[in-house]
């Protein structure tokens, strides 16, 4: 009995750790795994973020050479133009369609209001030149454009530049050209860039362009424009004749020339516009002096000038010379009224009317005859009222009024005043 209860007591025992050490080995064993498959998942999970932050990072590499080529290439586009553009004659400088508004902000032709074009996109609005017969040589659009296998669209402005230091306005002409582009990477987003230079007649300046560009912005940036005007030549002229002064009541005027030093044969152009010049002129320092005649309506009229050495000489531009031309004289005085007064043989006669109105208004010229025949002024004023003395013996004496402005221009006479021998009231 005692020998079976030992046996019995040492078998649960030994049984017990038999099954105890297999049971945390295995409990250990699967822990492990886990651990292992935790850390693969997080590895992988680190690597796919890597290799999307590292697909991301090529794309925009990608996109930017693509973009920075595609604007290379408009830089090309614009540049061939513009040297292409140097080689046309100054005066036919112009395009050869009128731009049209486009209301879409990202089309270069949403700064064309009307015949004015705003190179800077700043408001620097400018005249447009536009010849259409026969047509200008510049074209509006040229689309499509390609340069080394990319396709661009070009648009050109041609407008006239008012500089501040020479006289009158239409003094240069700007050419712009904006070029639209693609990025290939970047499908339907549109690119423009702007560059612009100023052309002189004979001389063209190339400073470095200055470019802008833009991605579907509302307003297209900006571009600085560099430039440099170069100083007019020798010689200079000036207006003598016409009216006198300033305004002229005569489209002819007198051209006065000085051209001393300025070496020989030389010749001269002029025009009422800038654009279109009369014939050629040869200088003769012993005559110094030509007929032109100015055109268009009343009001301020610019003549540009311009001379060169021989025919076939490059030529420069003279400063431009402004006049009014006035050919509207003033409104007729209204009626003339006189009082009479007689001190011994002198009578004074006391005329007045009502006033005149010109835009260039001088005065009143108050006339007189005393045979019914000639008239000679016998007195000027500003006021519209005025003082004669005379003898009253004088069979007969008449006075009329007229109104004159600063281009010599008179007004149609007033009614007449007629006094007898003797009247003194």
């Amino acid at each position: 009995m005692r020998g079976r209860n030992k046996t019995s007591n040492a078998h649960p025992r030994r049984a017990a750790r038999v099954r105890t050490r297999p049971e945390t080995w295995g409990t250990r064993a699967q822990d492990e795994a886990g651990m292992s498959l935790i850390e693969l998942v997080v590895a992988l999970t680190l690597l796919a973020i890597v290799m999307t932050a590292l697909v991301g990072t090529i794309g925009v590499s990608f996109k930017s050479v693509q973009l920075a080529r595609a604007r290379q290439v408009a830089e090309a586009a614009a540049n061939k133009r513009l040297e292409e553009l140097r080689d046309v004659d100054y005066p036919q400088l112009a395009l050869a369609t009128l731009p049209t508004h486009n209301p879409s902000a990202n089309n270069p032709d949403h700064f064309v209001t009307g015949s004015t074009y705003d190179y800077s996109g700043e408001g620097s609005s400018e005249q447009m030149i536009v010849e259409t017969d026969p047509a200008g040589p510049v074209v509006h659009i040229e689309s499509p454009v390609t340069v080394g296998g990319t396709v661009v669209n070009v648009y050109q402005y041609v407008t006239w530049v008012d500089q501040p230091e020479i006289l009158g306005s239409q003094n240069l002409k700007r050419i712009t050209v904006v070029v639209e582009y693609h990025s290939v990477a970047i499908p339907g987003t549109a690119h423009l860039l702007r560059e612009s230079v100023l052309f002189t007649p004979g001389t063209v300046t190339m400073s470095p362009p200055s470019t802008s560009s833009s991605t579907t912005t509302t307003t297209l940036p900006p571009s600085t424009t560099t430039t440099t005007v170069p100083p007019g030549g020798c010689g200079s002229f000036a207006i003598t004749g016409g009216g006198g002064g300033a305004v002229t009541a005569v489209p002819t005027v007198t051209l006065s020339l000085n051209l001393s030093g300025c070496g020989e044969s030389i010749y001269m152009n002029f025009s009422n516009d800038g654009t279109t010049w009369g014939s050629d002129l040869l200088y003769d320092p012993l005559n110094p002096a030509t007929a032109w005649t100015i055109t268009g309506s009343d009001g301020l009229r610019v003549i540009s000038g311009r001379a060169r050495n021989t025919l076939a000489g490059i030529p420069w531009i003279l400063n431009q010379q402004e006049i009014i031309l006035d050919t509207t004289p003033p409104t007729t005085p209204g009626t003339l009224n006189r009082t009479l007064s007689c001190s011994g043989s002198t009578r004074t006669v006391t005329l007045s009317w009502s006033a005149s109105s010109d835009l260039y208004f001088v005065g009143y010229r108050v006339y007189r005859s005393t045979n019914g025949s000639t008239w000679q002024v016998v007195s000027s004023t500003s006021y519209t009222y005025a003082t004669d003395s005379h003898l009253a013996s004088l069979t007969s004496v008449r006075f009329y009024v007229k109104a004159y402005d600063s281009a010599g221009n008179e007004s149609n006479a007033t009614n007449t005043i007629s006094l007898a021998k003797h009247q003194c009231s």
